[in-house]
């Protein structure tokens, strides 16, 4: 009978365990001593081993192993950890990207009629009220304690306070209509109550676009001139398949059979457990950059108090904020029991205006394009804030040694900001996406774009004398988006999906085709799916302990993860920047899998001080996320995929890596009820890249909309907004080591490709042979009056031909 190939076939032979990426072994052990001594050690390990297995018997039936560790163990070649997985994907697998949504919901209760919709309206307002009756008495959470920092990284804009109210008189009068109607949820099927009339609270503004110019609109807008809020800032997430509320409209998702899900944290500690096995190939340098990229394409909205402040949903005051959804706290849990706490801070997201009834949705307060709006903003008010209007330049910090920094934030309620810092005139900082001073790698990578910004403005003046400021800024944030895409789709991408996964899905750059892709057909609007579970699974890449690098092979510290949260002061030491570049350059990556970091499950936002404050837990926030959300259970999204189904437990352990397998068996009912987040890092990689096949699917379904559903994609070979060949051939040569090497202060060797670590194929090189870059194709030439003739090969009669 001949074998089947299924997501678990191993890539070698299985008698050839393939490259070990586990620590060494234990030492070998000592030669036989006298036989009185042998007997004594005996009798005396084998006490000890008693003992010692009572313990960890009883720990773990209470528990479960706290630590994921395959040393010496036979386990280990049935997981991932030291061999990945073939994981072919279906034949077909790669047909018809992007994936089509699936169509929403028609209205599943009876219409109301012009009173009973008048009622609605007027219950949802009323919530409305009492919602904000109750912020205005309820207490926010202590300054810059973990759950004020946490609401502080995912800012809310004025823009989407004001939207929500809409949003949540929408949600709430869908409720009210929902109860009295005598329509029940089926718990056999994903259910949301659909599409309902149009709510009539306010008139949607049209958006008038003109003929497409040669630069972006600051808010996305008019990417698309027929579909004008297509990627555009303040817009719901798309969504790949329609929501499952637990009440069919607002209430988080629940299991399968109507009860409640367990806890996210239970799952963190039982499925999401620390290990620390690196991966010797990338660098932490992607994980920054997957990030960096991350908050330039999404940004999630949070509710907030009074005037914009954090909500405590775990203290012992009443009333509770209504949007308030905290993550129980079992009793015995390894670190939280420690203080005494049975419940994690959690906020929803604030409800997006849809302008009819129905199933909830969220925002997206950022634009979808790689569009450089981490750096710029993406709003013209928060454009005009970060801009110098000289020289088409940003603005910047100068320091007393003259070095350049971001502008600073003197705010004292950013949940950065610390008096005694500020006492030094060390502020944190200004940029284009308020969660720029979340860490020290992702604060630096912000100064070196603004940097670079500067850069290219600077360069273009140079050529171009008589460009005023207006050209200036716009031709330079023009070349640093592309430059954004570029990097993204050559170097991080090739990483993550594969190079053959991008080359299939259409994905890469090709220098010498000139090759047009836009479609607009195509939604490149960020998926909710997206941006509140598949792309966080770069938080499984992050290492707990890090080498700080202050020159070249030359390591004299660690520093922990938690510890470079919201820290960016060390960028004001002339060392700063460079330290902090070359320790992500140098750092290898844990291997992405599920398994998480004690710094992100206990002690994300925490600072070290006595007595400490314990942290929060990033993995249980981020399956919380995905409920908030109502993203359906990890079986829709392989079905959405075209993946096999995973609707059984024995087709689910056909899927993913068999330790895995045991602990989601042992904490969900059903494979029904399985979170995306956690069935996504569950699958074992597929041959290339380092995620599984459904987050492969997602992410790539993604960024192939961002590349063909981009009207000003930087390889666009017609409209105004074109690059030449000369200019896309400087893009095209653009790596992210190039920026560093130029934008740092002094950083003189790099790697050619810093997401991946030294290699023979990928050498230290000194800056100055990485740093090629020219500005002579940017030279305005005067033009001509004369019309180019241009000659077209028999077997390219048919192609477009560009003549620059």
């Amino acid at each position: 009978m001949e074998s089947q190939v299924n997501e678990k076939t191993p890539m070698v032979p299985v008698g050839d365990p393939g490259p070990s990426y586990v620590l060494p072994g234990h030492p070998p052990r000592l030669r036989e001593r006298q036989a009185k001594q042998f007997q004594c050690c005996i009798c005396t390990g084998l006490l000890s081993a008693f003992f010692m297995a009572l313990i960890i018997a009883v720990t773990y039936t209470l528990w479960g192993p706290s630590v994921i560790n395959f040393r010496n163990s036979t386990e280990a070649n049935d997981t991932r950890i030291t061999m990945e997985a073939d994981n072919q994907l279906p034949t077909n697998f790669f047909i018809l990207f992007p994936l089509t949504d699936e169509l929403q919901t028609n209205w599943t209760i009876q219409e109301p009629n012009e009173e009973e919709l008048k009622k609605a309206l007027d219950a949802g307002k009323e919530a409305l009220g009492d919602k904000e009756m109750i912020e205005e008495i309820i207490l926010a959470p202590a300054l810059n304690t973990p759950t004020f920092r946490h609401q502080r990284a995912v800012a809310t804009t004025h823009v989407s306070r004001l939207a929500s109210k809409r949003g949540y008189v929408e949600d709430h009068a869908t409720k009210f209509l929902l109860e009295k109607s005598n329509n029940k949820r089926s718990y056999k099927k994903r259910w949301n109550v659909g599409r309902g009339p149009n709510s009539n609270l306010t008139k949607t503004d049209s958006i008038k676009c003109r003929t497409q110019g040669k630069y972006r609109n600051f808010d996305g807008t008019c990417n698309n001139l027929k579909h004008p809020r297509w990627g555009s800032a303040y817009i719901p997430f798309r969504r790949a398949l329609n929501p499952d509320y637990c009440d069919g409209a607002m209430s988080p998702r629940c299991a399968f059979d109507g009860t409640e899900l367990a806890s996210a944290r239970e799952i963190s500690i039982t499925v999401h457990r620390p290990s620390y096995y690196t991966d010797p190939q990338f660098t932490v340098m992607l994980a920054v950059w997957g990030q960096f990229l991350d908050h330039d394409i999404t940004s999630t909205a949070l509710n907030q108090g009074q005037d914009g402040e954090p909500i405590e949903c775990c203290g012992d005051s009443d009333p509770k904020h209504p949007e308030c959804f905290p993550v129980p706290l079992g009793k015995g849990d390894p670190y939280f029991d420690d203080y005494n706490l049975t419940c994690m801070n959690f906020v929803r997201s604030v409800p997006a205006p849809t302008d009819y009834l129905g199933p909830r949705e969220q925002f997206n307060q950022a634009t979808a394009f790689i569009d450089g709006s981490v750096v710029y903003g993406s709003t013209e008010e928060k454009v005009n804030e970060l801009r110098s209007f000289q020289d088409g330049s940003l603005k910047m910090y100068v320091t007393v040694n003259n070095r350049t920094l971001l502008p600073v934030n003197e705010n004292p309620r950013d949940g950065c900001n610390e008096a005694d810092e500020n006492a030094k005139g060390r502020y944190c900082f200004d940029s284009g996406d308020a969660r720029s001073n979340e860490n020290l790698h992702l604060t630096s990578m912000h100064l070196l774009l603004a940097r670079h910004h500067n850069y290219l403005a600077k360069g273009l003046k140079r050529i171009n004398s008589d460009w005023d400021d207006e050209k200036l800024f716009q031709e330079s944030r023009r070349i640093l988006g592309a430059q954004m895409q570029h990097i993204t789709y050559n170097e991080f991408l090739s990483v993550i999906i594969g190079k053959d996964a991008s080359e299939k899905f259409g994905i890469l750059s090709t220098p010498e085709g000139m090759n047009d892709t836009y479609d607009d057909n195509v939604n490149p609007s960020m998926a909710n799916e997206f941006a509140a579970a598949a792309f966080r699974f770069a938080h499984t890449l992050l290492p707990g302990l890090m080498k700080v690098t202050k020159e070249l092979n030359d390591t004299e510290e660690s520093i922990s993860l938690h510890n470079m949260l919201f820290n960016p002061y060390s960028l004001y030491r002339p060392d700063g920047l460079d330290n902090a570049i070359r320790t992500a350059m140098n750092n290898s990556l844990e291997k992405s899998d599920p398994y998480f970091t004690t710094e992100l499950t206990e002690k994300l936002f925490a600072k070290d001080a006595s007595p400490m404050i314990c942290g929060l837990d990033l993995v249980s926030l981020n399956i919380q996320r995905g409920r908030d959300h109502g993203l359906p259970a990890y079986p829709e999204w392989r079905k959405h995929c075209r993946l096999p189904k995973v609707d059984t437990w024995d087709d689910l352990s056909k899927a993913i890596d068999s330790q895995s397998f045991k602990t989601i068996k042992e904490i969900y009912k059903s494979p029904q009820d399985i979170d995306i987040y956690t069935g996504g890092l569950a699958e074992m990689p597929v041959k290339g890249g380092i995620i599984g096949p459904l987050l492969t699917c997602l992410i790539g379904d993604q960024f192939v909309r961002l590349k063909k559903g981009d009207a000003f994609w930087y390889e666009r070979t017609i409209g105004q907004q074109k690059f030449t060949r000369d200019q896309l051939h400087q893009i095209f040569n653009t790596t992210l080591s190039t920026i560093i090497c130029r934008n740092s202060d002094a950083v003189e060797y790099s790697q050619r490709y810093v997401m991946k670590r030294v290699s023979k194929t990928n050498k230290m090189e000194k800056c100055d042979e990485l740093d090629t870059f020219d500005f002579e194709p940017w030279r305005m030439k005067q033009k001509s009056n004369k019309l180019a003739r241009v000659e077209i090969p028999s077997d390219q009669s048919k192609a477009n031909v560009i003549k620059n």
